[in-house]
């Protein structure tokens, strides 16, 4: 299961590229434009009948003003809701870049605390974003068609990584 906000969504069109490299795996998009770790939390019963769960959540948190501690609280009680609720494993990808460089900093200490967070933990992984602030497109904060399709192949690579990895 792969859930969040609006970037899920604009991955979506991608969804057979993830069929291609993890041929027999039931994949449920789940998504909404603007949600936050609010609205993730009410997400957990959908969670729990998959295996791995991708969380991409939390940029539009922080860029409203959320301590990043506060999240970071929030989105490791998350993905250990998600595995009580019959999950095996969980992957927490890093915020993605936007034109606001206030927010990038922001998502760079974000992302240190998440990686100290689960470094040690078997069941979830924090896959961090290769930051290439050039695939953005007008708005500054969703990307280019070439954009997606890097982003789609790093979703793909965090997947890959903890199947390979046995976290559960």
């Amino acid at each position: 299961m792969v859930m969040g906000d609006s970037h899920v969504g604009r991955l979506y069109p991608y969804r057979s590229w993830l069929g291609e490299h993890l041929r027999g795996v039931s994949v449920r998009w789940l998504w909404r434009g603007g949600a936050g770790i609010d609205w993730a939390e009410r997400q957990v019963a959908y969670a729990s009948d998959f295996q791995i769960v991708v969380i991409m959540v939390g940029g539009n948190d922080i860029d409203n003003g959320m301590p990043i501690y506060r999240l970071a609280d929030r989105l490791g009680r998350l993905a250990h809701d998600i595995i009580a609720a019959g999950a095996e494993a969980v992957v927490v990808t890093s915020l993605w870049p936007r034109s606001n460089n206030a927010y990038n900093t922001r998502a760079r200490a974000f992302a240190h605390i998440m990686e100290q967070r689960f470094y040690n933990d078997p069941q979830v992984t924090f896959w961090l974003w290769d930051r290439r602030q050039s695939w953005r497109n007008y708005d500054g904060v969703h990307f280019t068609y070439h954009g997606y399709r890097q982003a789609m192949r790093y979703l793909i690579s965090g997947i890959i990584w903890s199947i390979n990895h046995n976290l559960w």
